[in-house]
């Protein structure tokens, strides 16, 4: 499977199933169309050399790190395609909150739907504030404001919705 297509699309259970049987034969019997009974289960095989395994890696977990560097890109990088996005896709919401449904692409969606998954590996650390929105960034124990308590926090708070952290912190106490 080639990497491209592991950091497009968010492949099917059947796609990486089928890409891991033809793997599996290939190992035991020298092709992929043959079959024969694998001597070892497919997820020792997968397991790093250090435990005992071939350190060959699963594809399921490799097309979901190749999709998440999407979402660490979108946060941290300023590249051409990640201009695009903030400019067509995200526009002046936050990434944290755009719907998943409606007209978008099939691979825009993979990545939205991905976000839950990314905040396990996220941790915003704050400093001055002045890169994170208030309400809808995850800074708070790994959660938004927002998601946390609603939308009737940000009319409580008498505060805007584009407001960021800064504007709470206050750097000398």
């Amino acid at each position: 499977m080639q990497v491209f297509w592991c950091s497009t699309f968010l492949l099917s259970a059947a796609v990486i199933k089928d890409c891991e049987r033809t793997l599996r034969r290939f190992l035991w019997v020298g092709n992929g169309t043959s079959q024969k009974h694998s001597l070892v289960k497919w997820s020792n095989v997968c397991l790093p050399r250090q435990e005992g395994g071939l350190g060959i890696k699963s594809l399921k977990f490799c097309n979901q790190a190749l999709l998440l560097k999407h979402i660490w890109n979108l946060l941290n990088d300023q590249s051409l395609w990640v201009q695009w996005c903030k400019l067509n896709l995200i526009r002046k919401h936050s990434f944290w909150i755009l719907p998943s449904s409606g007209s978008l692409s099939w691979s825009w969606r993979q990545i939205l739907l991905l976000r839950n998954s990314a905040l396990n590996y996220l941790v915003y650390v704050c400093g001055k504030g002045d890169r994170f929105s208030l309400w809808f960034d995850p800074w708070f124990h790994g959660f938004s404001i927002y998601a946390t308590y609603g939308h009737r926090v940000i009319y409580d708070a008498g505060l805007v919705k584009s407001k960021l952290v800064q504007a709470v912190m206050q750097i000398d106490q």
